[in-house]
């Protein structure tokens, strides 16, 4: 079935797996075409009206759908239990009629997830949110026809205090409709400006906050900057960490996506998990750059019969780019295993191996080695668990003291006889294999298995602070949802 770009626009913030409910339905297209596209399993279909319930139900049948419809005749949420939903769509509505329905249903800033396409009263609704215990996470202009449309992400929760100018403005700081959004709004604010100058008794405070917010936004839109585009960000990543420099069994580069799309939000990974494109998706982010590709091996197929297919889907369905960043950022300069170095308070910290010099004369080579003040193994290997936040760590006691340190981010067991060579007494690494643990034992080397997760997760603040540094004209965070995998009992 076919949508709107408005209701397109909020379909693809509703999270995999929602429980959903959409308030004020109308002809139910959103849940019906949720249900289709496998996003949720099943819905609430909610308006006060008659009428449009009744078509709500007209669609459902007509694909149907309608078993996977609850449709409930209410006044907002008056007829949702809290438990029966983590989503809560209300579009189409006055900002007004939303505060109201917010403010009858004070269980929505718990847990829940709400999607907000306001008619009018925007300013008034931002301000109310802020003052009532909601945060805006992310704001999207898109146009349809001649008329543009707000979509908001909303959860219980602080934001920073809004200006009088941004409570017109919004928080979508620099997403492709941002111009054309601060033109609507200057033009309005100018409308209700000429009004109050030409009543009988203007007020002079209203004209002079009205005024304050008018050259506001004319200064918004001087300062608008063009849009960085995932080509940029790839050109940039490729200076740091030159993409030619990857192993041959690598598959780093840019992999999804289109290259000249607007980014103004990016979320940083190790890995690109179906939960990191659903925290992308809900924060509005344009690109995710990883250290680990989200296609390694050959993709024979794009479905969702498969966990990769599933990813890609959800990307390209959300306009979502990906920018992989793996051996390449393994082996630079200030790369994963300068950053797990520094992490663990090496000093004079040099390449456990080069392999060579990049195009700009700079050596790579994948490892590194320092010195530590000299201590027990036992000592060193409880501050290497607790520096990189890792649930245990596996260790190999030769019955040598801890001084010089080689630090293999990721799988690197296999260089024990470049780390014996370069005289080093411990060896910190991951995903050891049985025969190594044996072979380091033999060979009267400290072994610490330090998790993979734990000791290349080091390079995503790396990533963030380049990225931000680089183009402070957007958003780069650091995903919150991925973690490590596995713990220990």
């Amino acid at each position: 079935m076919e949508m709107s770009p408005r209701l397109r626009a909020i379909a693809r913030k509703v999270p995999q797996g929602a429980h959903l409910v959409d308030v004020g339905t109308d002809h139910g297209y959103l849940p019906v075409w949720l249900l289709l596209s496998g996003r949720i399993e099943k819905a609430i279909a909610a308006d006060l009206r008659t009428g449009p319930l009744d078509r709500a139900k007209e669609t459902a049948r007509r694909y149907e759908q309608y078993d996977r419809i609850s449709f409930r005749s209410c006044d907002g949420l008056s007829g949702i239990r809290p438990e029966e939903v983590d989503t809560v769509v209300i579009a189409g509505m006055g900002g007004e009629t939303i505060m109201s329905i917010l403010a009858a249903a004070p269980w929505t800033h718990q847990n829940t997830l709400l999607l907000l396409q306001p008619m009018t009263g925007m300013p008034q609704l931002r301000m109310w949110l802020q003052g009532n215990g909601y945060a805006i996470l992310d704001e999207r202009v898109v146009r349809e026809g001649k008329k543009l449309y707000s979509i908001w992400t909303v959860r219980g929760g602080t934001m920073p205090p809004l200006s009088l100018t941004e409570s017109w403005a919004g928080v979508d700081r620099c997403g492709p409709m941002r111009f054309d959004h601060l033109t609507m709004m200057e033009e309005k604010v100018e409308k209700i400006l000429r009004g109050c100058q030409s009543a009988q008794l203007p007020d002079r405070a209203f004209i002079g906050q009205m005024e304050e917010i008018a050259a506001g936004l004319r200064q918004m839109k001087k300062e608008s900057r063009p849009m960085t585009t995932v080509k940029e960000i790839f050109s940039f990543l490729q200076g740091k960490a030159p993409f030619e420099l990857q192993e041959h069994f690598d598959n780093a580069g840019f992999l999804v996506g289109r290259e000249g799309a607007a980014v103004s939000k990016v979320i940083v990974s190790l890995d690109i998990t179906g939960h990191v494109v659903q925290e992308a998706v809900e924060q509005g982010a344009e690109l995710i750059v990883s250290h680990h590709p989200v296609i390694f091996g050959p993709a024979r197929s794009v479905t969702d019969q498969t966990t990769t297919g599933k990813i890609l889907l959800d990307m390209a369905e959300n306009g979502i780019a990906a920018i992989c960043a793996h051996t390449n950022l393994d082996a630079v300069e200030g790369g994963v295993n300068d950053a797990l170095a520094l992490r663990l308070g090496l000093s004079d910290i040099v390449q456990l191996e080069q392999k060579g010099v990049d195009g700009q004369g700079r050596p790579y080579g994948i490892g590194r080695v320092g010195m530590v003040s000299e201590q027990s193994l036992d000592d060193f290997s409880r501050m290497v668990k607790s520096s990189l936040g890792a649930n245990g760590v596996r260790i190999v006691d030769s019955g040598r003291a801890v001084h010089k340190v080689a630090v293999g981010g990721g799988a690197c067991a296999d260089m024990m006889d470049t780390v014996l060579a370069c005289g080093c007494d411990t060896f910190v690494t991951s995903d050891v294999k049985y025969h190594q643990f044996l072979e380091a034992k033999a060979l009267g080397l400290n072994l610490v298995d330090a998790g993979h997760f734990p000791t290349e997760d080091v390079i995503c603040p790396v990533l963030r602070d380049w990225l931000a540094e680089r183009f402070p004209q957007i958003s780069v965070v650091i995903s919150q949802r991925h973690t490590e995998v596995f713990s220990y009992l």
